[in-house]
């Protein structure tokens, strides 16, 4: 028997049992009353509180000993609110995050369809790494938006939609080097817009279509950590985008493109790109199925990667979700492969 079949049988042995664990909880599913008392008692238009809380197992064979195991992914508390229509605020922070701020950002309702945001937020790229870390299909994001997106910036933006919010737009204006400094460190700026389209399919507004374009420009001089793997090099950099979501009846379809040309001012250049493409399926009104392929191209300044994710989502509450993963990576075989388990209360 070769050293990746005992390794392979051991995974899906790991894998039952936490799936097996996962539906049980499902079954012991009750009303939702406490959570709607919450929600009635301290979320409000004007002031509202959320929390998120994920445990993390994450198991792989062949591994560095003391990366196996349970940690604490998040442990976010924010307050959000909005007064009179107009004016809009939001803070959250993460207790196991380094840079414990997430966001602080304030917004003001010009019109009902335009508005003017300001503060540390996301970035407006990338669908995927929009969709808040609650609701992410799997245990992590893809490798390309976690490699390429521009991540959390400070700035300005502004954000609008017509056509009865059938097509968005949203552009910014900002430092570029993410927070860790809390001020721009080369003077110079990074600029990005997204546009979306999203519509009904049919007469059910659960099933959509949603589809997006991306673009970021920046010339940086001083490179930095934790904003994306662009950042971590001076020059000139775009990067664009496109993505997609079909959701129709049970079933969901979703797929993202990234490209990036960066003209090092070493005098290199570079071309890191990337995607994925995610499929699901609700079997039971509580549980999903989902697969994905995921591909990443590091043009020699990142790790490139290439990865098959099988995963399920059980959600025993309206607040609550497991999330198991299972991950081969198509380059380096079963030894590799990696299992993930996500127990989750957003609120």
């Amino acid at each position: 028997m070769t050293t990746d079949a005992p390794n392979l049988f051991k995974s899906i042995v790991l894998f039952g049992l936490f799936f097996f664990m996962g539906m049980s909880l499902q079954a012991q599913d009750k009303p939702s009353s406490d959570f709607e008392q919450f929600n009635d008692q301290l979320k409000n238009e004007y002031f509202s509180i959320g929390g998120l809380l994920q445990t993390i197992g994450d198991y792989q064979f062949e591994r560095v000993t003391g990366e196996n195991g349970f940690s604490v992914g998040n442990a976010r508390l924010q307050v959000y609110g909005e007064f009179d229509n107009k004016f809009g605020y939001q803070l959250q922070t993460n207790f196991v995050s380094s840079t414990a701020l997430l966001d602080a950002n304030m917004y003001y309702n010009v019109t009902p369809n335009f508005s003017v945001k300001a503060g540390l937020f996301k970035s407006p790229f990338s669908y995927e790494y929009l969709t808040g870390a609650a609701a992410t299909d799997f245990v992590n994001r893809s490798s390309v938006v976690n490699q390429l997106a521009p991540k959390r910036q400070v700035g300005l933006q502004m954000q609008g939609k017509v056509a009865d919010g059938k097509f968005k737009y949203t552009a910014g204006m900002f430092n570029g080097n993410g927070f860790g400094t809390n001020a721009n460190d080369d003077d110079k700026f990074l600029y990005t817009a997204r546009i979306e389209t999203n519509s009904e399919i049919g007469d059910n507004s659960n099933n959509t279509f949603i589809m997006g374009l991306n673009a970021s420009y920046e010339e940086s001089d001083n490179p930095t950590s934790g904003a994306g793997l662009l950042s971590q090099l001076e020059g000139e950099q775009l990067l664009l985008g496109a993505d997609t979501r079909i959701s129709y009846q049970k079933m969901m379809l979703a797929g993202e493109f990234i490209y990036s040309t960066i003209n090092a001012d070493a005098g290199w250049k570079y071309n890191p790109y990337g995607y994925y493409v995610t499929g699901g399926y609700f079997v039971t009104p509580k549980t999903q199925l989902l697969a994905r392929w995921d591909y990443f191209e590091g043009d020699f300044i990142g790790a490139s990667s290439e990865s098959i994710v099988g995963g399920v989502n059980i959600f025993p509450t309206d607040f609550s979700e497991v999330q198991l993963n299972y991950i081969y990576p198509v380059d380096q075989g079963a030894d590799f492969s990696q299992i993930q388990l996500n127990l989750q209360i957003a609120l």
